[in-house]
Order: structure tokens, then C-alpha cells, then sequence
């Protein structure tokens, strides 16, 4: 990496302006469509760096300019990021499990290394990283922003990947680039196609493929206010500081039978102990699992709320969308989508589901 101390430092100012291009990696996902959306609604001009143009030809037209490229091609992130006055970085590899790993190193590391790279050349004036809540971990409660580990294993290829990327912009922030961090809990709502682990326990249940439960804690923040969020954090988050942008804190069987007043179906009623995960982490381990394995079982041990207060008091950031209503939104999207029972793979343990943005 060339050292910034030989080049010119650049002139920054502080937010996503209308009528300025801003470069959005990831911006077919999930939350990156909703992301792309508020931009439209503020006037901005959106370019999206994508290795499918198809997806974003179909979500929004000829609304955005398409870049055709890949993250691990730093040639085609240059071109990315030319003339831009704002980056928005939401592209990674979310799987887990270690099939994936090799591709989440390139991705999720050495890409997020060539934006960085090529923003700071390009002297874009902001550039939001979207980390991982998942990262932060702690042995109190609640999980708060300070909270960012000085190790995390490989043994958890994705949350590794997110932790190197994050570590990747903190250490350009000090540098001189305008970076301010977001921080995701798990977004819910309509049109999580892929799905999400969130939007994967909103399909199981419907489809009948949920038989038991964990004693494991998540939070849910809605996704259109979560994109909300991520441009209030490009606004007026500090740069260098990572921003916490979360709502509903929740235990997984408390929001099962949320799902099940919703829909009438029933909640799982047998829960899987301690032991059980862990077996059945190191047995899909070994099988190269990507819904069972040592991560999401290591998710779905954890029992910690997360605090929101640094984001509602700097940003003036408020999540007020009731559970229920994401809920209802999810369900709706889900219910056209189910795959028929008869096609339907094993079902898999509760473990699988715990895993976070």
C-alpha cells in the first residue's frame, strides 16, 4: 500500500450532497436497494460498481449508472470511483462457514483495500464503511461501540473478513480519509431476496422448517430505517468513529412467536441446549456446511443486547418502526416466495439462524 505520507492530503467536506455522484458497492443487496433509493429521494447521482448489471437494470432502470466490475479487480475499482464525491461501501461476501472463506478474504479484505485505495486517490470527500455488529463483542452488557476486538479467529471466516475490513478503514481514517463506520444490527423487511439470516428464519418459519429454538439473542432494526441511518451517518458521523445502528433487542424464541400471532402458525416448542449447538457446529464444520457450522453456532450462543444511544445523540438517528410492522413486511414478501414442502431441504437447527448482519 503506498504511504499517504508522500501524497497531499485532500480538502473534505462532510456529507451526501444532491446533485453530486455518489459510488454504492453492494447497492443490489438487500439494504443497498433501499440505500440507493433514499439517495434518488434526495437527488443524488448514484453509480453502482456491480459484477451483474442485470439486477440493477431491473431494480432501477436507467435511474443509476452501472460500472461493471468486481471489487478484487483494482483496475475496475479506480474506474469505480473517478469523478465520485462519495462512496458508500456496502459489498461484501456474507456466507459462512469455510467453503467460502478464500472468497471472503478477497472480498471482504482485499476489496475493501482497493476502494480505500482508490477513494483516497480519487479525494472523495466521504466514505461510509458498512462494518458488522457482529464484530463487537464483549463480556458485559450492553454491546456498545467501543466494543471492537483486537482479534478475531478465522475459525469465524466472515466476521474475520468484516473485522480485517473494518481495521482496513480505521487505519485510512487515520491516514486523512473521511471514513465514519457503520455498524448494521439485522435489518428486516420486504425484498430480502438472497436471503439474509434474518430474512432466512422469517422463510424457514413459514415454510414449516423451523422445529426448534435457542436461547439466543438478536436485534432487528427495520431496513428502510437502516438506510435511513447509513445516511445519517455519512451526514454527521466523525470521522474515524463507527456508529451502532440497531432497534429491537429480542430473544430468538420471543420473536418466533411474534411471527406466529402474525400468521397463526405455531412457534417451535422444543429448545436445543447448550451441547447441542456446539455438536452440531463442529459436525457441520467438518461436513463444510454454510447454515451449520462453528460460526453460526457461535452467533447463536450469544445473549447480548446492543445499545443505540451514540447513534440517536450524534446523529439524530431514531429507529420507530414497531417490530411487528417489519414483521409484517417480511411475511408478506416470504409468503410468494416459499419453496413447496416437497422440495423443501432437512430442516435445519435453530443454530443456523443466529447469525447477525
Amino acid at each position: 500500500m503506498k504511504t499517504f505520507s508522500k501524497l497531499t492530503p485532500p480538502v473534505y467536506s462532510a456529507a451526501v450532497r444532491a446533485s453530486t455522484t455518489c459510488l454504492v458497492t453492494g447497492g443490489t443487496g438487500f439494504i443497498g436497494r433501499y440505500v440507493v433509493r433514499a439517495l434518488h429521494q434526495r437527488g443524488v447521482r448514484v453509480r453502482l460498481l456491480t459484477r451483474r448489471p442485470a439486477p440493477a437494470q431491473t431494480l432501477f432502470g436507467d435511474t443509476v449508472e452501472i460500472v461493471t466490475g468486481d471489487l478484487r479487480d483494482p483496475a475496475r475499482v479506480t474506474a469505480a470511483c473517478r469523478d465520485v464525491a462519495s462512496v458508500i461501501h456496502l459489498g461484501a461476501v456474507y456466507q459462512f462457514g469455510r467453503g467460502a472463506r478464500h472468497e471472503m478474504l478477497a472480498t471482504n479484505i482485499a476489496g475493501t483495500q482497493h476502494l480505500l485505495q482508490a477513494a483516497w486517490h480519487a479525494r472523495v470527500e466521504r466514505f461510509v464503511h458498512i462494518s458488522s455488529s457482529g464484530v463487537l463483542v464483549n463480556h458485559r452488557t450492553p454491546v456498545t461501540e467501543t466494543d471492537f476486538p483486537t482479534h478475531v479467529s478465522l475459525r469465524q471466516p466472515y466476521r474475520h473478513s468484516k473485522w480485517r475490513g473494518e481495521l482496513a478503514a480505521l487505519e485510512f481514517a487515520k491516514r486523512g480519509l473521511p471514513v465514519v463506520i457503520a455498524s448494521p444490527t439485522s435489518p428486516l423487511g420486504a425484498e430480502d431476496e438472497a436471503p439474509t439470516p434474518t430474512g432466512q428464519i422469517v422463510s424457514d418459519f413459514l415454510a414449516d422448517r423451523f422445529p426448534f429454538v435457542a436461547r439466543t439473542m438478536l436485534n432487528f432494526v427495520d431496513v428502510a430505517e437502516l438506510a435511513a441511518g447509513i445516511l445519517a451517518v455519512a451526514d454527521r458521523g466523525r470521522c474515524g468513529e463507527r456508529y451502532i445502528l440497531a432497534n429491537h433487542n429480542i430473544w430468538l424464541g420471543d420473536f418466533l412467536r411474534l411471527l406466529a400471532r402474525q400468521t397463526g402458525q405455531s412457534a417451535p416448542r422444543f429448545s436445543i441446549p447448550l451441547g447441542g449447538i456446539l455438536a452440531g457446529g463442529v459436525i457441520g464444520e467438518l461436513a463444510g456446511s454454510s447454515r451449520l457450522c462453528w460460526e453460526t453456532a457461535w452467533h447463536c450462543l450469544r445473549t447480548q443486547p446492543f445499545a443505540v444511544q451514540k447513534a440517536t445523540t450524534e446523529l439524530d438517528w431514531h429507529a420507530r418502526v414497531p417490530l411487528a410492522t417489519s414483521a409484517r413486511a417480511a411475511i408478506a414478501w416470504y409468503r410468494h416466495r416459499i419453496v413447496p414442502s416437497s422440495l423443501a431441504p432437512e430442516p435445519p437447527l435453530a443454530a443456523t439462524h443466529a447469525a447477525t448482519s
